[in-house]
């Protein structure tokens, strides 16, 4: 256990977006840190422009200095709050800093200040892999957003039956490349040559892409990529169902379990300032929007209503 540093459990409330005393300032940084990354993904864009590249390599440049002070500023920030985490109290600050870098979110911030780094330690280093870290910086709104973590857990918890579906659609793939092969590889060496060149075309016809850039010739050929596509429409209209279907479960989960908290807070019937403030919490934490939580709250203030033993 350790005491709170007045300061730094500040901050950390404004980094997590969940002061109230400094809402202002913490929605302020929100809107900022936004901003920055939008602005870092389009200058990447727009310096792959060779002309827009030559125009104003200065704008740039500063711009990714910039970007790089404000990244590395939050980044340290964000390691030094990291003690005021409420999760693993028992831990240590050290443990609690460690755990936060280690993190998927921690990555993600080491990540933003990464290509800096590299291209002053090793000046040699490919600038285009150095722009795709860049575009990275994108992720670091995840720390405002639930997505990406509420769309794994939806696939992990639906593990099972993704795995099955994927692997039909590997077999699909495998089975009827290797069929398109052996049917053309003698009309059209130079396209299906090999059982990978088929393996591309199986993949864009099973994902219903089809780019056209290769079609069969054979009457066989023709009967297998007709097979293909059909196989497609099963295979991943089976894989983007369970996705949907998980992702659907997860949201109405949250929304279970936060009727829990709210319920078991408003036992007395009645909402005072603290209790608005845990609510304000949990609907963050939940990924919940407002007028959703009011209306939840509002169902269990009138469920509790109608309880209630008339006089």
């Amino acid at each position: 256990m350790h005491a709170h540093h007045p300061l730094r459990h500040r901050l950390f409330l404004i980094l997590e977006l969940q002061s109230h005393k400094d809402k202002k300032v913490a929605q302020l940084f929100s809107w900022v840190l936004t901003l920055m990354v939008l602005g870092n993904v389009a200058a990447v864009i727009l310096a792959s422009v060779p002309a827009i590249d030559a125009q104003y390599p200065l704008a740039l440049a500063r711009f990714e200095t910039l970007s790089i002070v404000f990244f590395s500023v939050e980044y340290l920030l964000r390691i030094w709050t990291a003690a005021e985490k409420p999760r693993h109290a028992r831990q240590t600050v050290s443990r609690r800093r460690l755990a936060y870098m280690l993190s998927f979110h921690g990555l993600i911030d080491l990540l933003a200040v990464l290509p800096f780094f590299l291209q002053t330690l090793l000046p040699g280093v490919d600038l285009r892999f150095l722009r795709v870290l860049r575009v990275m910086r994108i992720l670091k709104l995840s720390h405002y957003s639930t997505a990406l973590e509420d769309l794994m857990a939806s696939i992990y918890a639906e593990r099972d039956a993704f795995i099955s579906a994927l692997y039909l659609l590997a077999l699909s793939i495998l089975v009827t490349s290797c069929l398109m092969y052996y049917a053309e590889h003698a009309l059209q060496p130079d396209k299906l040559g090999t059982i990978p060149d088929a393996m591309w075309w199986s993949i864009v016809t099973v994902t219903t892409v089809g780019y056209g850039d290769v079609t069969p010739l054979s009457p066989w050929g023709k009967v297998i990529g007709a097979f293909t596509a059909l196989s497609g429409v099963f295979t991943v209209a089976l894989l983007t169902g369970i996705v949907a279907s998980a992702f659907a479960t997860r949201v109405r989960t949250q929304e279970l379990e936060f009727a829990t908290e709210i319920e078991e807070i408003l036992k007395d019937g009645q909402v005072s300032a603290k209790e608005r403030r845990t609510i304000e919490h949990l609907r963050q934490a939940f990924n919940i929007t407002e007028d959703h939580a009011h209306a939840i709250v509002r169902q269990i203030l009138e469920e509790r209503s109608l309880l209630k033993p008339k006089d």
